[in-house]
């Protein structure tokens, strides 16, 4: 018997490379679409640039793995069903980021996890969530000790991060994201922190973290191991100009002395205002 849709077993991955846990989609297959998709209506954050996606992996797994999270999903969609809640299982892609030590998605070969002991990406993907490793990255549990995740791909961002690592082939300009699958079930909706949980109030099968007090963006928290899988790793990076772009560097004359050049960020202020008096004034300004 197959689990699901992300298990090594199923026939859509049989075309998979021996003993890789990832499998790339091309740009026009509908999960990738929907990943996409995700991924920028989560990007949230007006002081973040928007990036562009380099890859998007499916991330397959045993069945031993998976079947733990099939049949708690299972039993939260009964119980939903029995309370009248109408979202039953309330399943729900989340995005979560975590270090890397490798290379791992950078391009379609490099599909093979990790030996490096501090590497979370590979470690999450080989073995899933732990929630007894929650805190180990970051001591602040703003809803106590669970497994974080949101909807904000611009939020998930600010915890991926690239740690030491002898990995040649590493490159500093990719980024990577989890995109999970989790079992949301009925959800506790807080404005406020609650460090002292470790698990949703009686009825609640996880805790929603809403904007507006403590918080300027959402997150959702399970506190069961078996609430949540890896489901897909989004790879991501500043977008790449076009070669031969030509960017046009503008003088502006400094008071201070020597010409400033339009694209240095010390600049940015100085060459609008010049900007805005030309327009103004109808009059181009001597540069």
């Amino acid at each position: 018997m197959i689990v699901d849709e992300f298990s090594f077993k199923h026939p859509d991955n049989q075309h998979r490379k021996r003993l890789s846990r990832i499998l790339p989609l091309d740009s026009s297959d509908p999960k990738y679409v929907e990943v996409e998709k995700l991924f920028f209506k989560g990007w949230c954050h007006l002081d973040k640039q928007k990036p562009e996606i380099r890859g998007v992996f499916k991330i397959l797994s045993p069945d031993e793995s998976l079947e733990p999270y099939v049949y708690y999903r299972s039993q939260v969609q009964a119980f939903n069903l029995l309370s009248r809640y109408k979202k039953g299982a309330n399943e729900q892609l989340c995005f979560h980021g975590t270090r890397r030590l490798c290379a791992l998605g950078e391009d379609s070969s490099k599909v093979y996890l990790c030996d490096f002991p501090g590497c979370s990406i590979c470690g999450i993907i080989r073995n899933s969530f732990d929630v007894g490793k929650c805190g180990d990255a970051h001591s602040f549990k703003r809803f106590g000790n669970g497994i974080y995740t949101t909807s904000c791909a611009s939020k998930a961002d600010d915890y991926s991060s690239i740690g030491r690592s002898n990995c040649q082939h590493l490159n500093r300009n990719s980024r990577i994201l989890l995109l999970n699958r989790v079992v949301v079930g009925k959800p506790h909706h807080r404005r406020q922190n609650g460090t002292h949980m470790s698990q949703p109030p009686p009825g609640f099968h996880s805790v929603i973290g809403l904007p507006g007090v403590d918080l300027n963006y959402e997150e959702t928290v399970v506190y069961r191991n078996d609430a949540i899988r890896p489901a897909y790793l989004v790879v991501y990076g500043p977008p790449v100009e076009p070669e031969g772009t030509f960017k046009r560097n503008i003088f502006i004359p400094n008071p201070l002395g020597n010409p400033v050049d339009s694209q240095q960020p010390m600049a940015r202020g100085l060459f609008k205002a010049h900007a805005m008096l030309s327009a103004l004034f109808n009059t181009p300004l001597a540069v």
